[in-house]
């Protein structure tokens, strides 16, 4: 038996409330009628000046009401030796299905098992619906669920890939073996296309364990490609089997600027880097320019900028301030509210080149946000061991395994018994 919350154990110091409170209570006399007190005898009395424990039962039980309060804030657990498997090998659900891989484990013990690297860490023969299923890995979290396991040494297989590396690296009392088991052919494959005036733009991702990159190209539409009924998927027919892409229709960038007259040359330096950035991308950017003093609010438009002194409007799209800051180092940065920028200093011939304001422009405006979403199904970087590996508390490395088990809900029910007794002796002794 051990305690949660140990120094609530002070509390018990209560029951001496009630024991004094018995003490020196006073039972009531009863006052008896009688007729006359002529044939009376007077006898001698004795006073006895002992204190005497008033109600023994309504004592006991008020009691134990106060020292099951205080075992309750303590939270008692009650706990016993459990046996734990000798090795736990936990292998990412995309690996259960190499029949090569799990050959190895075909002569496997009884006191070993096998588990999935997956949320609640189900044993191996709850497969079925998880391998077919696709899931982003938090490796870390995982290292969490599995220090909880009752076992004496943790094995995992894994192809350990960068984007499963989440947040900071956790504490353990177990020491996990990770095994990266490395593919070393690249992997490309497209992940969605944008439709143009001459035909397709198609996305192919391509990623090896060290670097993930994305490419395009122009297509037409023919025996390998060709679109659904709808319109809105791609069929590739070059692949086996068929591989099917979502198409997207782009939209023209309607972009609002707004400037002062002393600030007219950084605006067509900005004009002339969009109207760049539009042939670049294959797509049409609509700048829509207009003095300070003639903004107009609620304007359908993908972003906003302001080339002025005077305080920039408010608004959810995309706002690009000019405030200037000699101490910058770039010459558009993000700001603290989301969707702002600033441009940090005045452009000229000489930085709008060195500087990339075009390139800058692109980030800012994200573009192509799609991509980044789908990017993620074919991001295979992976990582080493090492970074996998959890830090080990040396504290809790050889604490006994226990089974805890919480008794509060058993102390509730003895204690909502113990107050209707209470309640009922009080009533019929009038305490």
């Amino acid at each position: 038996m051990s305690f949660a919350h140990p120094s609530y154990l002070w509390a018990l110091l209560g029951l001496l409330v009630p024991i004094a409170i018995h003490l020196w209570s006073k039972k009531e006399a009863k006052t008896i009628k009688i007729g006359s007190v002529q044939w009376l005898s007077e006898s001698k009395s004795k006073q006895s000046s002992s204190i005497q424990l008033n109600e023994w039962w309504l004592l006991v039980l008020r009691m134990g009401i106060i020292s099951l309060l205080v075992l309750l804030m303590a939270k008692p657990q009650w706990h016993s030796k459990v046996s734990n498997t000798s090795l736990t090998y936990i292998i990412e659900p995309e690996l259960v299905q190499h029949t090569d891989f799990m050959s190895r484990f075909n002569e496997i013990t009884d006191n070993k098992e096998i588990r999935l690297l997956h949320k609640g860490l189900p044993l191996k023969e709850n497969e079925q619906d998880i391998t077919t299923q696709h899931f982003l890995t938090d490796y870390w979290a995982l290292a969490s669920e599995m220090d909880a396991l009752q076992t004496d040494s943790i094995v995992v297989f894994t192809k350990g890939f960068a984007k499963g590396l989440k947040g900071a690296r956790p504490e353990t009392k177990h020491k996990m073996h990770w095994v990266i088991i490395d593919s070393a052919l690249a992997k490309e494959a497209p992940i969605l296309a944008y439709k143009k005036k001459n035909g397709l733009h198609v996305f192919t991702g391509k990623s090896t364990p060290v670097a993930t990159k994305v490419s395009k190209k122009n297509i037409k539409l023919g025996d390998e490609f060709t679109l659904n009924d709808n319109g809105d998927s791609l069929v590739i027919s070059g692949t086996n089997p068929s591989k099917k892409i979502p198409v997207y229709v782009q939209k023209p960038i309607k972009i609002a600027l707004y400037y002062t007259d002393s600030l007219q040359k950084d605006k067509f330096y900005i004009e002339a880097a969009l109207k760049a950035l539009s042939i670049y991308l294959d797509r049409e950017v609509q700048v829509e320019s207009s003095l300070d003093t003639e903004v107009v609010s609620n304007k359908e438009v993908d972003a906003i900028i302001w080339l002025s002194a005077k305080p920039a409007p408010k608004t959810a799209k995309k706002l690009l301030v000019f405030k200037e800051d000699a101490l910058s180092q770039s010459m558009i940065i993000a700001g603290v509210a989301e969707h702002t920028f600033f441009l940090t200093k005045r452009i000229k011939s000489e930085n709008a080149v060195t500087e990339r304001l075009t390139e800058q422009l692109l980030q800012m405006l994200d573009i192509n946000g799609e991509v980044e979403k789908f990017i993620a199904e074919v991001d295979h970087r992976s990582v080493t061991a090492a970074e996998l590996e959890t830090t080990v508390n040396d504290t809790k490395k050889n604490e006994r395994q226990l089974a805890s088990q919480h008794v509060n809900p058993y102390l509730w029910l003895i204690l909502l018994v113990l107050l209707l007794v209470e309640r009922f002796v009080a009533y019929k002794r009038k305490q």
